[in-house]
């Protein structure tokens, strides 16, 4: 058990290797809404790959590429679904016989499947059978459904194994007509390579419910859709609403749609945005300019805007901004410079150095004793402080803030057994920032000024709840209930905080023990992998990409992972974490070595720190 009181008990395993850290690179732009209009849309946000949609390979290969090897056949077929909404069907029947081919219910949307081969369970296998045939049997981790809109919704099926046939035609026993799908499995299906191959990620953005930042919503847009289609499906995204999970987000103004398709501009021309609202919608220059602010941050990687954009209401234009120049002025998070790293040696805490500059510490300092680990938040001048303070064999809680540091904190009246890492929600509640920790089990909310703890209440995954983490925006979160990873959309209210229903994600790692965000749709999450070695996750905020960061990364358990994911410097910092009470930075333990010089000397003995964290 821990001292937070997170264990997993698994069997010791002999030191494997650290992999490589591998690091997410992000460029940032960013702008903000004037202080006269009351809307506060903080900070940078990253810019993302904007390859051109239309570069070789943008499709899937065709049927005969494989020629008749059954295996390469069949990883094909399970790719041939890709491509732009509406045309899953053709596609994936181009691979199966006349007469088998699969065929839409009359409420089918085109909607797919999305899996993961398992390959811990076995993959993908393939048995020749005595008439020439092969049977492929493929061993898979529901995923989720891709929709028409570019969301990745929560699975349907629960299947985690799919049979089909393959082998030459009936009427075409040679091998020159290459393989067919002789009988194909009853649904849609594509593995997740695909994804990563022929679409390309945006993120579009909405209001939250209280009007005050915009939440980031991931969707797919797939890599054969002409940049010159780019804007109109981006627009078309925003006017269908928010993500299935997102509810607490707000969709554009009721009744609004497009005015035609939005026309490609000559280079370095104005790009125009037409829609056509109810009457009495957008009167007022504060609506427009939240539209505005959310359209021209959802096409901030189209290729196309890179001068003005102009919006049009019913043909009429209303508002005419450089892109660049309006994000630059209007931000999306409230960020005041590069994030800050923290480290606790011998229960106090200390500024680090290498990477990022060092900074004053945020806590007075009489306050600086007996810390375990803390959650530190920056909201423009001000920053929250919530410290997790032992006292003898159990816990408190001690929160503050203030214009640069907290001047005097407030301590927790209860003690606890067990209390995680505290963190704060960027989107701040009626009372002054709130924050977010997990104890005996449950989630609980404080606030700067009152350490007391309150239980909530929310539907499905709602004990257990081992570890929690808040997105940079502040509207979402994600938590490890059960050993098992789920996000929900959040929303500060008067007397606390409404969850909405969990989505539970889909992640090749099991016996989950801590997450954090790494970015504006990306988590890193800490468990353990197919064969019991201690694994540190990057995975997409819907489940549907994951790829490894870190492998055995100690001989306990990861009791508690922090990131920057505000990514404002030419790199990222990279990814701290700990583990049986040592903290590592990538896969080095953080030493007194790091302490930021004229910081003081903790005791002699007290030569690595016990916990490691950001301040941004």
């Amino acid at each position: 058990m821990s001292r937070r009181g997170v264990g997993l008990g698994v069997r010791q395993r002999p030191r494997i290797a650290l992999g490589a850290v591998a690091v997410l690179l992000a460029g940032l732009a960013g702008c903000g809404i004037p202080g006269e209009t009351d809307v506060r849309v903080d900070g940078r946000g990253p810019v993302a790959d904007s390859a051109p949609a239309d570069r070789p390979a943008a499709q899937p290969p065709g049927r005969t590429a494989s020629g008749s090897e059954p295996e390469a056949f069949a990883r094909n077929f399970l790719t041939a679904a890709a491509g732009e909404a509406g045309e899953a069907y053709k596609r994936v029947n181009e691979y199966i016989q006349p007469g088998e081919r699969l065929k839409p219910k009359p409420d089918d949307k085109g909607d797919i499947n999305v899996v993961r081969v398992d390959v811990d369970g076995g993959g993908i296998g393939v048995t020749q059978n005595k008439d020439g045939t092969s049977l492929v049997s493929v061993k898979v981790q529901q995923i989720g459904v891709l929709r028409a809109n570019g969301s990745m919704g929560a699975p349907v099926q629960q299947e985690t194994e799919y049979n089909f046939v393959v082998g030459a035609a009936p009427t075409d026993p040679g091998t020159g007509g290459g393989l067919w799908v002789l009988k194909p499995p009853p649904v849609l299906l594509m593995v997740d390579d695909a994804l990563r191959d022929y679409y390309q990620e945006n993120t579009i953005y909405f209001w939250n419910a209280n009007g005050t930042s915009l939440v980031p919503d991931l969707r797919y847009l797939p890599r054969t859709v002409p940049v010159q289609r780019h804007a109109t499906a981006v627009l078309d995204w925003l006017i269908g609403g928010p993500s299935e999970w997102l509810k607490s987000a707000v969709a554009l103004p009721d009744g609004t749609s497009s005015v035609g398709n939005v026309p490609a501009p000559e280079e370095g021309g104005r790009l125009e945005i037409n829609l056509a609202v109810k009457a009495g919608a957008l009167e007022a220059d504060l609506d427009l300019r939240k539209l505005f602010t959310q359209i021209v941050w959802s096409l901030r990687t189209n290729q196309l805007l890179d001068n003005e954009l102009e919006l049009k209401i019913q043909n009429q234009s209303r508002m005419v901004e450089v892109a660049d120049d309006y994000r630059r002025d209007h931000p999306l998070y409230q960020l005041a410079g590069p994030a800050a790293r923290y480290g606790v040696f011998a229960g106090r805490i200390y500024p680090l150095t290498n990477p990022g500059e060092p900074k004053p510490l945020p806590i007075p300092a009489t306050e600086n004793h007996d810390i375990v680990t803390a959650g530190l938040s920056r909201n423009g001048e001000d920053v929250a402080v919530a410290l997790v303070t032992r006292d003898g064999d159990s816990f408190r809680l001690r929160t503050g803030s203030g214009p640069q540091a907290a001047g005097s904190l407030l301590t927790s009246a209860e003690s606890y057994p067990d209390l995680g890492r505290p963190v704060w929600l960027k989107e701040a509640g009626v009372g002054g920032p709130v924050g977010l920790v997990v104890a005996r089990g449950r989630l609980h909310t404080f606030t700067a000024g009152n350490p007391e703890l309150a239980p909530v209440s929310f539907s499905g995954a709602e004990l257990g709840v081992s570890a929690v983490s808040a997105s940079l925006d502040g509207n979402r979160i994600a938590f490890v209930s059960g050993g098992r990873l789920y996000v929900a959309g959040i929303r500060p209210v008067d007397n606390g905080l409404n969850v909405e229903p969990p989505r539970q994600l889909a992640t090749s790692l099991h016996s989950l023990s801590a997450v954090d965000w790494f970015g504006e749709n990306l988590l890193v999450v800490a468990g353990l992998d197919g064969e019991d070695a201690k694994a540190i996750n990057r995975i997409n905020v819907d489940g549907a990409l994951e790829s490894q960061q870190i492998r055995y990364v100690s001989a306990a358990a990861v009791e508690a992972l922090a990131a920057d994911p505000s990514f404002l410097e030419a790199r990222p910092l990279p990814l701290t974490y700990e583990a049986n009470e040592v903290a590592f930075v990538s896969d080095t333990i953080v030493t007194r070595s790091q302490i930021a010089p004229g910081s003081g000397e903790p005791p002699a003995n007290a030569n690595s720190a016990t916990a490691s964290f950001y301040l941004y």
